[in-house]
């Protein structure tokens, strides 16, 4: 009769394990974020890594480049109390007054941004790319702590083929630097794809890395890859390689990366749109695995600040992570680990506000 209450006491016990090992998985999935806005943003102050590999499981990439498109958005305000970046010039599609602000027939100026564009196009859609790039402007001096005195001159075609006309590259391509100007692709194609904001920030961040680095010789994925980490690119990068998953890699080693990222747009537009985001997607991973996993954004820095400087980069790059920029790469080589978020983890949208 003991032996019987003792086995049954047993049964019990494990029962009421596996009933709190299920309420607290139970639990611990529901504070899991279900969307990119909801992970932590990058901050000055970050801590790094910033997410788990079940946070990522669970939200894909992290992206809060959408934010400003969510029914419970206020605009961004600076320590001044001054409003910055989206709504902050337009709001219902009505111009805001602003003294720094002028707009003419065809052409904004707006701070250190000037943007041409065509008059047969409704102004709106300017204004909203020029709170875009202030947003990127804004957040990025702060995260790299570096700035750009000199004024970036936007130029936004009429449509598609003028893009092409003025950049030699297709759509999937969303700007080009020409080096006095970029030519970025129409704004208002741009805010329908929901990638202004990507756009936005990928510029504004090639355009303080490069003065940062001071024309150090640095590697393209180098460059590339910390743009797309602080345009937040991963989570598009990740839908737009979808469809490929099955018929090829999608995550290429360093040097394939480099001599793509390195060599002018292939002539044919659909074998540059894989090469180039096969490309991008890579460095992106590099670059993800540099910040996040190897000592953070200030380590990233202070490479790019010291051999902007003059110091030699190889030695550099030997002091803050014990090898040359070459041995660098292949230790952050995409093909050897998996993806952050996993190869099988659904493609999420972040365009979409985070379900109530």
């Amino acid at each position: 009769m003991l032996q019987g209450s003792q086995e049954t006491a047993r049964i019990l016990r494990r029962a009421a394990l596996a009933i709190l090992s299920l309420t607290g998985a139970a639990a611990l999935a529901a504070n899991l974020p279900e969307h990119p806005s909801q992970l932590a943003p990058l901050t000055p102050a970050s801590t790094f890594p910033r997410f788990t590999a079940e946070q990522l499981q669970a939200a894909g990439y992290p992206d809060h480049k959408h934010v400003h498109t969510y029914p419970d958005f206020t605009p961004f305000v600076d320590a001044e109390g001054q409003p910055y970046g989206p709504q902050s010039l337009l709001r219902r599609f009505t111009s805001l007054p602003r003294e720094v602000l002028v707009v003419d027939e065809s052409e904004i100026r707006y701070r250190n941004i000037h943007m041409k564009f065509p008059a047969e196009v409704h102004v709106t859609n300017f204004i909203a790319m020029i709170e875009a790039l202030d947003w990127a402007h804004y957040e990025l001096t702060a995260l790299l702590a570096h700035t750009v005195a000199d004024t970036l001159r936007i130029v936004s075609p009429f449509d598609l083929y003028g893009y092409r006309q003025q950049t030699e590259q297709a759509s999937h391509r969303l700007y080009r630097d020409l080096g006095d100007v970029v030519v970025i692709q129409p704004a208002k194609t741009l805010l329908a794809r929901g990638l202004a904001v990507h756009a936005a920030f990928h510029l504004t961040a090639r355009r303080l890395i490069a003065d940062l680095a001071g024309g150090a010789e640095l590697p393209a994925w180098l460059g590339e890859g910390l743009a797309s980490y602080l345009a937040e690119d991963g989570p598009h990068f990740h839908a737009q390689l979808a469809m490929y998953r099955a018929s090829r890699p999608i995550v290429l080693a360093p040097a394939a990366t480099e001599a793509i990222l390195a060599a002018p747009a292939h002539e044919d537009d659909e074998t540059d749109k894989v090469r180039y985001r096969t490309a991008g997607y890579s460095a992106f991973l590099m670059a993800w695995e540099l910040v996040e996993n190897r000592g953070g954004l200030g380590k990233v820095r202070e490479l790019l600040a010291r051999s902007g400087a003059g110091e030699q980069p190889d030695a550099v790059c030997r002091e803050l992570y014990g090898s040359d920029l070459a041995q660098l790469a292949a230790a952050l080589d995409p093909t050897l680990r998996p993806e952050p978020v996993g190869a099988d983890v659904p493609v999420k949208v972040p365009q979409r506000p985070p379900a109530p």
